[in-house]
Order: structure tokens, then sequence, then C-alpha cells
């Protein structure tokens, strides 16, 4: 297969609505199982934007739709910074040791500012909801650009990950 140009924004955007679908429509599918479909961006879109401490618990339209926007342009950032993160890899094996803390730190830091922004979402948010939602964006986000770049394939076959470089 010819390799293929990579842009950083558009491939970036790409991986960022991928992950940003992946975590919308698992917390979909928790809302509906909870019986309250859109409860999540309503319930973030009233904290994280509004600055509501004790938010509505019913559907507030405002707040899902600004939500939304927030949630895939925060995944689009994310994913441009993953997808340079992937380019800069390919030619250095040492930048691979930073994507696991990275996920990690990300992680830490978002479940950490749920809970520093509302009692209320602690009951919606459970860190294994969050975690199940992050390792799934990762994990679509991760398949995605692997198949995308078999440079980074061939390089990780050349140069295992912690083996110096032979070239």
């Amino acid at each position: 297969m010819a390799e293929r140009s990579h842009s950083i924004g558009t491939e970036g955007l790409d991986v960022g609505i991928i992950g940003g679908l992946a975590v919308a429509v698992w917390f979909l599918i928790l809302d509906i199982i909870r019986g309250h479909p859109l409860q999540t961006p309503s319930l973030l879109g009233q904290v994280v934007l509004f600055g509501d401490s004790t938010p509505e618990t019913s559907f507030v339209f405002g707040a899902f739709l600004l939500y939304t926007a927030f949630h895939f342009l925060i995944f689009a950032l994310v994913g441009m910074g993953l997808v340079a993160l992937v380019h800069w890899s390919v030619n250095n094996s040492i930048v691979r040791y930073a994507m696991l803390p990275l996920f990690l730190a990300f992680e830490v830091i978002f479940y950490g500012l749920l809970e520093l922004l509302s009692e209320r979402t602690n009951e919606l948010f459970p860190f294994w909801a969050v975690l199940g939602a992050n390792t799934l964006a990762a994990v679509c986000m991760g398949v995605y650009l692997w198949r995308r770049h078999p440079a980074l394939r061939r390089s990780i076959q050349e140069t295992p990950l912690g083996a110096a470089p032979l070239h």
C-alpha cells in the first residue's frame, strides 16, 4: 500500500470525531439504560459551561447543544495532538513511551475535574463509566491511527519499544 499524505489538522479532526462519538455513544447507552436519554451532556453543559453547582436533572437543550459542540472541539484538539504524536513517534521510538502516561494523565485529570465541578455529577459518572468511555475512545482512535499509518507499524517492527534505533 502506498504511503498517503497525512495532515495533522484533517486527520486529527477525524480522530477526534471517532473518539468523541465513542464517548457520546457510551454515555447515551448508559443514559438510556437509566431511562434519561441525553442527560449526561445536558448535566455536563450545565456544570462545565454554565458553572451551575446544582444542575437540573431534567433535559436542558441549550446545555446539551453547547456541551456537545464543546465535547467535539476538545476531542478534535486531542485528536490533533495524538496525530502529531504518532507522526513524531514514527521516526523517534522514545516518543512512543509518552502515549501510555498521557492517556493515564488524561484519565486522572478528567475524573478529577468531574469531582471538583459538582457533587451532582458523581452519581452519574462513577469511575468505571469514565474509565470505560475514555478507554473505548482510546481504542477506537488507536485502531484508526494504526490502520492509517503503515510507517508506524514498520517503525515498531524495526525498532521495538525500548530498543535503540539501528540507523
